[in-house]
């Protein structure tokens, strides 16, 4: 009568055990602060959200209203659109064009660096120095005046 009773005195303690970890482990990152939003996707996620779920809602009305507004204001909207597409891609012609010419007015003046440090090889001592100097700051102000 004595090994049942240990039995079930040890098996009580290992549920125990158990729950307290289990209790433990799904405590994890929910206490000191919580509340506020960590941000993620919205409630309801997965397929049935969304609008292409609207329609459904709404028993249909919502298909209504979305067409119209092209035709209400009778293409002005889609011609909006179209220019502000056109500006866009214009934008991004003019900036990879700036790059192109920043890009090739540094390589320029790394050229005449390169050779203005070359002329300075012939001087020796402080001549070479300030020589050198010179051109370094030759070279810093022609970078600066690169179109950006």
């Amino acid at each position: 009568m004595h090994n049942p009773l240990k039995m079930i005195a040890r098996l009580g303690l290992v549920l125990l055990l158990v729950a307290g970890l289990q209790v433990i482990g799904s405590a994890q990152g929910h206490g000191r602060g919580g509340g506020g939003s960590k941000g993620g996707p919205p409630a309801g996620t997965g397929v049935d959200r969304g609008i292409g779920r609207s329609s459904d809602a709404s028993a249909g009305r919502a298909d209504k209203g979305r067409g119209t507004a092209s035709d209400k204001s009778k293409g002005r909207s889609d011609a909006g659109r179209e220019r502000a597409r056109d500006a866009k891609e214009k934008a991004k012609s003019v900036a990879k064009d700036r790059r192109r010419d920043h890009k090739r007015c540094v390589k320029e003046c790394d050229r005449g660096h390169k050779n203005a440090i070359r002329a300075c090889r012939g001087r020796t001592g402080a001549d070479r120095a300030a020589c050198e100097r010179a051109a370094n700051e030759a070279h810093r102000n022609c970078v600066q005046g690169c179109p950006r």
